[in-house]
This record gives C-alpha cells, sequence and structure tokens, in this order.
C-alpha cells in the first residue's frame, strides 16, 4: 500500500483530459504554493487524475485553495536502445476545495439518529463486550 500526502496551495490550471487509444484517460491539475504573499519562485506542481477519477475535477475552478491527497506513484521503462528510464508521478485521489478560512467547503455528514430498535438481542450476558 502507498503512503497518502496531503498537499495545500491554489489551484492553477486545469488541463484538459486526455483519452489514449488504450481507453486510458487522465487529467492534470496545476498547484501553486499556498502562500499569503505573492513568491517570487512559486512551485507549480502537477498531479495526475487517471481513470474514473478525473471525475474529481469537475466543478474546481482555477484559483481556489484547495487540499489535494495524492500517492508517488514510480515506474521503470526501457527504451529501445536498451537505456532505462525512470517516471514518477503525483496520483491525485482526492481534491477538496477549500474556504478561505481553510476549512472545507465540502458538508460534514450528520450521523444519523439511533432508532432505538435493536431487534431481539436476547440475553444482556450473551453479549461478547
Amino acid at each position: 500500500m502507498a503512503a497518502i500526502y496531503e498537499y495545500t496551495g491554489v489551484v492553477e490550471k486545469i488541463l484538459p483530459m486526455q483519452t489514449f487509444s488504450s481507453g486510458f484517460t487522465k487529467r492534470d491539475v496545476v498547484m501553486t504554493d499556498d502562500l499569503d504573499q505573492q513568491s517570487r519562485y512559486p512551485n507549480h506542481i502537477a498531479f495526475t487524475f487517471k481513470k474514473d477519477n478525473t471525475s474529481v475535477l469537475e466543478g474546481v475552478r482555477e484559483g481556489q485553495r484547495a487540499k489535494i491527497r495524492f500517492a508517488i506513484d514510480g515506474r521503470e521503462w526501457t527504451n529501445p536502445q536498451g537505456q532505462v528510464k525512470y517516471f514518477t508521478d503525483l496520483t491525485g485521489l482526492k481534491l477538496e476545495v477549500l474556504n478561505s478560512d481553510g476549512t472545507s467547503t465540502e458538508p460534514v455528514p450528520v450521523p444519523a439518529e439511533p432508532s432505538g430498535d435493536f431487534g431481539d438481542a436476547g440475553d444482556i450476558d450473551d453479549m461478547p463486550f
């Protein structure tokens, strides 16, 4: 299982969906540093959402603050001349748009009220805890 990381920044650019002949789809989002002041040398970090996960980017707009959850993926490739090359991807898993105070714009789920009907629980001494 790959480690999951988080990065908070500003959505700089959402690139168009790419579809390959195999049917594989991907879409990149470029994020920049989330600083209070303009940086002279900002980081431009591209995250790739793949396959069905590309739908995560629907409704996200450039300029929004966001927190992205991602995994680091790497692979090895040998070209026809026999030279080995290595590639690293930051694979996006989830993107959460943030309010200006850093809180999520996603509603917090409210737990359901217990119904009080627990069925035939039998003798309380039979409980495993």
